[in-house]
């Protein structure tokens, strides 16, 4: 019986020590740490159409974390260009590929935090002056003021049919 409060105060003690040298961490404000990474994963479609400039659109939800904000439920959608591409053997039916040139899609978005449902607006450029696509495609994170915060990847044609095949993949990280 004697051990037991003592245990307890002991446990107490730690748990008191653990506190106070956390709290000033916790306490500070964001900006103290800023930037801070957020990651995103997500999955969606990519849709291009071939012309004089290829018109590119994406559109994706899943989530991010990163910022000490908690996790984010993502919603997203962008549209942009690139050279003209061509991506397909329409002869044999295989897959030809063909580095896509100067793309730039303006991609706009909502990271809504899960635990206050506070949203935050996404307004990004994903740039590349040359890529791997129908493989990957990966890309920079500009800002609107066209500075690079970030970078990331697009998985499209995942099973290489010649089409335009709308499944897709995401994964890209920026600073907020």
């Amino acid at each position: 019986m004697i051990r037991t409060p003592i245990r307890r105060i002991g446990v107490a003690a730690v748990a008191v020590t653990l506190a106070l040298t956390v709290a000033p961490f916790a306490s500070g404000t964001a900006h103290a740490l800023s930037p801070l990474p957020i990651t995103c994963d997500a999955a969606g479609t990519v849709l291009f159409t071939n012309g004089a400039h290829t018109s590119w659109q994406v559109l994706g939800r899943g989530s991010c974390q990163g910022d000490l904000g908690g996790t984010y439920f993502l919603d997203f959608t962008g549209t942009g260009t690139s050279d003209p591409i061509l991506n397909c053997d329409t002869t044999t039916g295989g897959v030809l590929i063909v580095p896509v040139t100067n793309l730039d899609i303006h991609v706009i978005g909502t990271l809504t935090n899960a635990a206050t449902l506070i949203p935050k607006a996404l307004n990004q450029h994903w740039v590349a002056p040359l890529t791997t696509y129908p493989v990957a495609t990966p890309f920079l994170v500009d800002n609107t003021s066209g500075g690079t915060i970030g970078a990331g990847v697009f998985f499209n044609n995942i099973f290489f049919d010649c089409v335009n095949n709308p499944v897709a993949k995401f994964a890209w990280g920026f600073l907020t």
